[in-house]
């Protein structure tokens, strides 16, 4: 007796409609507010967003840690200590990893691909040492993972298509925009993004007030 054969049912697609081109609106640089981490006082019960970068300093490989590393260190606990909340999203732990294992290649000779160190054997210990600190990272900060409807995304194409910043940069300024947070980093490239800041940066002080 021939078995028989299971015949799949196939469904046509159905096409979406097709956008039109729209012109771009003009996106210009939004005013912002830079506190010198020296001098702020912590108020009770603030809100921050820390970026990978603080994180690296913090968390980050031995050979990574230097004088901003004590600055970004304090402010950690302060913040823990006025009872304030710092909130993480899944990006930033993902540029975490990502730039803790390319710093830790980086710093080895026996493999010339990043891939092939990524599947080593040697990279197994790394890995449970960046999984460490991100736990620890992860015992510090509340989730605020946005659905991508709370992004405006024709926004941040606008800025984006200026080919002056960083995706990922774009989407976090909204996130802090969003919920009122306090934008942690020692990244000079959130000066225009209109998100409060707080660095141990000079060149990032100089371009907005405290």
């Amino acid at each position: 007796m021939r078995k028989s054969i299971h015949r799949a049912t196939v469904y046509p697609v159905k096409r979406r409609p097709r956008l039109r081109a729209v012109a771009s609106r003009s996106a210009k640089p939004l005013p912002v507010k830079v506190h010198p981490i020296d001098k702020y006082d912590f108020p009770e019960g603030k809100d921050y967003f820390f970026d990978t970068n603080i994180w690296l300093y913090i968390y980050g490989p031995i050979g990574w840690p230097d004088q901003r590393s004590d600055a970004y260190s304090r402010a950690l606990r302060e913040i823990r200590n006025s009872e304030g909340a710092i909130y993480i999203n899944c990006m930033i732990i993902s540029e975490f990893i990502n730039a803790f294992s390319r710093i830790e290649f980086k710093q080895q000779t026996d493999f010339t691909r990043f891939k092939e160190f990524r599947n080593s054997l040697a990279f197994r210990a790394i890995a449970q040492d960046i999984a460490y600190n991100v736990r620890k990272i992860l015992k510090s900060t509340l989730a605020c993972d946005p659905e991508l409807q709370a992004i405006d995304l024709p926004e941040v194409m606008d800025l984006f298509e200026q080919g002056k910043y960083d995706f990922n940069d774009l989407l976090f300024a909204q996130v802090c925009r969003a919920k009122n947070l306090v934008f942690v980093t020692h990244d000079k490239d959130f000066s225009e993004l209109g998100v409060e800041i707080l660095t141990a940066n000079e060149k990032l002080m100089n371009t907005g007030r405290g």
